[in-house]
């Protein structure tokens, strides 16, 4: 009976183990489960904003709006750009084509690599920011951070990308959209 008795006890150890183990995994499971759906989350929440400033730079656009015209409403005549992306340097090359406001460099604070064709592009962070009357953000990436970065390098004026498109937007009476029908014809019941 001593050896059956011995045996039960390690059998119940084992499987005190496993199921400890069995525990262990599934927190772990459920922690890399977290972390992957917060990242998917945070990278839908980029690109769902990505689309919506695309679709009010090309709302802009199609009204004939120039995007120096918020420049020049300030009296603000070279225009730093913090964001080498798409949107960046679409504005970089939208403001040198109106040929009112004076890009004046861009600059990166993630990708380090970044060039641009004709201008400089400064390491925001390790590298000392030329004077511009004002530094726009382009940055989709955690923009208010940035922003607040730039503020301790930069000494003009600093503007979001967003808060451009809007003024630009709210000036010539261009109607964000929302989701809504621009059909003339009733809903069906």
């Amino acid at each position: 009976m001593g050896k059956e008795k011995c045996q039960a006890k390690k059998m119940f150890g084992l499987g005190m183990v496993a199921l400890a183990g069995a525990i262990a995994g599934g927190a772990l499971v459920k922690k890399l489960w977290l972390e992957k759906y917060r990242k998917q989350k945070a990278e839908l929440g980029v690109a769902c904003q990505e689309r919506e400033i695309l679709y009010k730079m090309l709302q802009v656009k199609q009204n004939h709006a120039r995007f120096s015209e918020y420049f020049e409403a300030r009296n603000l005549n070279t225009v730093a750009v913090l964001g080498m992306g798409r949107e960046g340097r679409f504005l970089i090359d939208e403001l040198a084509k109106e040929g009112k406001v004076t890009p004046a460099y861009g600059v990166e604070a993630d990708y380090f690599g970044a060039v641009h064709e004709t201008l400089t592009v400064y390491r925001l962070g390790e590298d000392k920011l030329p004077p511009a009357d004002c530094l726009v953000v382009c940055d989709l990436n955690h923009a208010e951070d940035k922003a607040a970065a730039a503020k301790r390098e930069f000494s003009g004026k600093i503007v979001t990308l967003v808060e451009l498109l809007d003024w630009l937007m709210e000036k010539h009476g261009i109607r964000a959209w929302r989701g809504q029908s621009t059909s003339s014809r009733p809903v069906k019941s």
